[in-house]
């Protein structure tokens, strides 16, 4: 995986808090390896999701 390939991934999510402090984590774990990458990418991606599903349903609920 590509640093470019891994923002990519969390660019949907640009307008969530700390969406640059991310950016910043994946630049760092692009220095460490594809391996590292690729998981930071992933982790990143998944932690998003599940923010965005929390906001988002507990506006629905409120």
């Amino acid at each position: 995986m590509t640093l470019a390939k891994a923002v990519d991934m969390i660019r949907p999510f640009e307008g969530l808090p700390h969406h640059e402090t991310a950016v910043a984590q994946l630049h760092i774990a692009a220095g460490r390896g594809k391996r590292e990458l690729h998981q930071a990418a992933y982790r990143i991606r998944n932690a998003f999701v599940a923010y965005d599903y929390a906001v988002s349903y507990g506006k629905a609920d409120s």
